[in-house]
């Protein structure tokens, strides 16, 4: 779950009890402005996290409006440094179980009723100060979210990363990047340390990333019919692979929480149509393997 400063932690535990979720990550937003709903924080996350004990999960905020800038990833300069620094000393701290979400390959969106936007993002996935946060989540193991539509001049650059550092996990958002299941089921077999997270990937709303949403590209593929069905490759992916998939809800805009409760009730109905030891691993198991930190409790 993304974070904005204008979310309650009251509301969003009403909204997780309402729909049976126990546990849920919280990934800030720093981006300023009522209409991004104000700049969350990791302070905000993190007093969330104590607030109710475990029911949140705090991951060092990867939305930053310091990474929107191509020449920093390339070119490591002084904010980047004091930045890594940041990451490293809230790494280290224990408190936090993960990295992200990156936003590399990003398309822009507009969705005029609730006065939300979203900007174009295109910078490449393995460059040097990417390497620096892949190290950082290998050195602290945690795992790094990042969201790359996998267009083809994308992959390779997140294949390069994955070799890069073999100890760093790597979660690639939205059904790693939208691919094909013959695609995930290639890089999950060559790449032990990838992973693949499912936010948004039903096709409730329309707006959203389970949909051939913000445009329709040949490198965007479904994971469901609209109707609660998962594609039948897709279905046997899951089944291959259930130790490489974790599920959520991607409720990046606060007027999308409106919706979260529906996309928890999809993901159940997606879920009946697992195996019994397949869905428990998706819905939950890898969830708390994969956020759960060496040595802690």
């Amino acid at each position: 779950m993304h974070l904005n400063k204008n979310m309650p932690a009251a509301q969003l535990i009403a909204l997780m009890d309402s729909a049976g979720v126990t546990q849920s990550v919280l990934m800030a937003r720093y981006y300023r402005g009522d209409r991004s709903g104000g700049e969350g924080s990791d302070e905000q996350a993190l007093s969330y996290a104590k607030q109710y004990p475990g029911r949140f999960l705090p991951f060092v905020a990867g939305q930053r409006p310091e990474l929107l800038e191509q020449k920093r990833w390339l070119e490591p300069d002084e904010v980047a440094k004091k930045l890594l620094e940041q990451v490293e000393e809230r790494l280290r701290s224990g408190e936090f179980s993960g990295l992200g979400e990156l936003i590399i390959r990003h398309h822009s969106y507009m969705i005029p009723q609730a006065a939300q936007m979203g900007s174009e993002v295109d910078i490449p996935v393995d460059t040097p100060l990417m390497r620096a946060f892949a190290d950082l989540a290998a050195r602290y193991q945690v795992p790094m979210t990042i969201h790359a539509e996998a267009e083809p001049r994308v992959v390779p650059g997140m294949v390069s990363l994955l070799e890069y550092n073999p100890k760093a996990r790597i979660i690639w958002a939205h059904s790693c990047g939208r691919s094909s299941a013959k695609a995930i089921r290639e890089m999950l077999t060559r790449h032990p340390n990838l992973f693949c997270d499912l936010g948004d990937m039903t096709r409730i709303p329309a707006s959203g990333y389970g949909n051939y949403w913000p445009r329709q590209t040949p490198s965007i593929f479904l994971i469901e019919d609209g109707t609660g069905r998962l594609y039948d490759d897709m279905k046997a992916l899951y089944e291959e692979f259930s130790d490489r998939f974790v599920l959520g809800t991607d409720n990046a805009h606060t007027p999308s929480l409106r919706s979260y409760e529906a996309r928890i009730r999809r993901w159940r109905q997606l879920l009946s149509g697992l195996s019994a030891g397949t869905a428990r691993r998706l819905a939950h198991l890898n969830a708390e393997q994969l956020f759960t930190r060496k040595g802690s409790k």
